[in-house]
């Protein structure tokens, strides 16, 4: 079993350097160009996982989630995944954020009402998936209970995976030993079926 890596927007691969070295195991890290269309970069991804006929256990970073989403319906050895922050329905900081910078793709695709985030929420997820639900953070600019770049109700809004909270912001979950101990549990019951 490999794992794949899908960092967040603003991040890169490195942001999992905590989870990967107490993990040890094979991993692929999938980066993305931000400045490109979610579209054009979920091909990319998909090109790069059909190349290996291992299964796939996801470990994603808020919209690397949604990335995964679409991996784990098209792409067939997919067999778990564990989202960190993942603002399902979209991300309201980047309505704003928009208005700022109105051509910068990124901020297009992840808008609540962006085709790339309305589409995902119609993929059914047909894996044992898990979110955890960063619970600290919060800042007033956010309507509703946030993790200082998500939305709660965004995290939270999807019935076809299981939640966990925990205390830590959208940054600090990606060295959670939480995280880090649920992966592995999580791998190793996957192992045994």
């Amino acid at each position: 079993m490999k794992l794949v890596f899908i960092h967040g927007a603003t991040a890169s691969n490195r942001s999992f350097a905590y989870i990967d070295s107490q993990l040890q195991r094979e991993s692929i890290y999938l980066n993305y160009d931000r400045g490109r269309s979610a579209g054009y970069n979920l091909e990319c991804m998909k090109e790069r996982l059909t190349e290996t006929t291992s299964d796939l256990y996801y470990v994603t970073h808020s919209l690397g989630g949604i990335y995964a989403i679409y991996l784990q319906d098209i792409i067939p050895n997919s067999v778990a995944a564990v989202s960190l922050a993942t603002p399902f329905n979209g991300s309201e900081i980047a309505i704003w954020s928009r208005l700022f910078v109105p051509h910068y793709a990124l901020f297009k695709d992840i808008t609540p009402d962006s085709s790339f985030i309305s589409e995902s929420k119609c993929i059914n997820i047909r894996i044992p998936w898990t979110q955890f639900v960063t619970t600290v953070g919060d800042v007033p600019w956010l309507v509703g209970d946030n993790d200082g770049i998500v939305t709660r109700k965004s995290m939270m809004c999807r019935d076809d995976v299981d939640y966990i909270e925990v205390d830590r912001n959208h940054y600090e979950i990606v060295q959670s030993q939480r995280v880090v101990d649920f992966i592995n549990t999580h791998i190793t019951h996957i192992g045994e079926k």
